[in-house]
């Protein structure tokens, strides 16, 4: 029985996926390691350059079937206790996968781990949230920058306001790099295949909370990520619309219609009260004139998109 089964999903990115795998071994640290590449019907030879790699099984879709698909046909079929869902746009260093594995073993009370995540520049990249909730909007959207600074904006895990070189508990981590416990599943796909793409990785880390499995960001291992390498070449510019469609339809299903409703009045409303400062400043600051009407341009190309979301209802496709 290997120690570990390592998944990647690939769709049309060989070059980072080369990268990737030629890191493994080293990441894996000796590890007994399956090691799968889905590749979902790419034209770039991602599936050719995951063959070239000694000891890498490759399964090749005559579709793009979506993440979540292919990353359960990739941890599928294996008695390996430990399952790890990996983003070929990933370049995970020496040690850094056998350290959270090890991470997640020794403490019988973790149900996934995840390390803190790079950009390409070195710098922290936000991989960590709490859950969707009117409160969190509030602290987003109207909490006083200064009250931010001072403690709020860490706990709610705000980006721009939280110590990712601290080991603690979270609510979900983005799923660039999941390290999972194969028994807290359950027999349970690790991701639901409600969703082609986003919030797979959001519902499974509430799917283990509502079990009683904690999630835990290991901050000492940090892995560089690029981010969307497949995302924004599938949708482009309407990545964001996909994520809220998505991530709206995940609370109408786990927390019913008028949860959402209530969810969805309160980021709109911060949406306005953003864009309202943003025509203040506009209006009364002229050497910020280009960059507030650059803020409230997004702000109401998201209220739009909030409103459709939330009058037509969120689409799961």
């Amino acid at each position: 029985m290997a120690d570990v089964r390592v998944g990647i999903v690939s769709w049309n990115t060989a070059d980072l996926l080369d990268r990737c795998l030629a890191a493994l071994p080293a990441a894996l640290a000796g590890l007994d390691a399956e090691v799968v590449v889905v590749d979902n019907a790419s034209s770039d030879g991602s599936a050719d350059v995951a063959a070239g790699h000694a000891g890498v099984r490759v399964i090749r879709n005559g579709a793009n079937v979506g993440y979540a698909r292919g990353m359960n046909q990739a941890l599928a079929g294996t008695a390996a206790p430990v399952l790890v869902a990996l983003n070929p746009d990933t370049e995970p260093g020496p040690d850094s996968l056998a350290t959270l594995v090890k991470r997640l073993q020794g403490d019988s009370t973790l149900g996934l781990v995840a390390p803190r995540l790079l950009y390409s520049d070195g710098s922290d990249q936000h991989c960590v949230y709490r859950f969707p909730s009117p409160a969190l909007s509030v602290a987003v959207a109207f909490a006083p920058r200064r009250w931010q600074e001072r403690g709020l904006g860490s706990r709610w895990w705000l980006e721009g306001f939280s110590d990712y070189r601290r080991s603690v508990d979270v609510d979900w981590a983005i799923g660039a790099v999941h390290v999972i416990r194969a028994a807290a599943l359950r027999g349970r796909k690790p991701y639901s295949e409600r969703w082609f793409m986003y919030v797979e990785d959001l519902e499974l880390c509430w799917w283990l909370a509502q079990e009683g499995w904690r999630r835990r960001l290991e901050a000492e291992v940090a892995i560089p990520h690029v981010g969307n390498a497949s995302g924004s070449q599938q949708w482009g510019d309407r990545r964001t619309a996909r994520w809220l469609e998505a991530t709206y339809d995940w609370y109408r299903l786990t927390r019913g219609r008028a949860a959402m409703s209530l969810w969805g009045v309160v980021n709109i409303a911060g949406l306005v009260w953003f864009a309202t400062r943003q025509a203040v400043v506009w209006s009364g600051h002229p050497d910020r004139r280009a960059d507030a009407r650059t803020q409230g341009r997004w702000a109401l190309s998201l209220l739009f998109l909030h409103t459709r979301i939330l009058v037509l209802g969120p689409r799961t496709r």
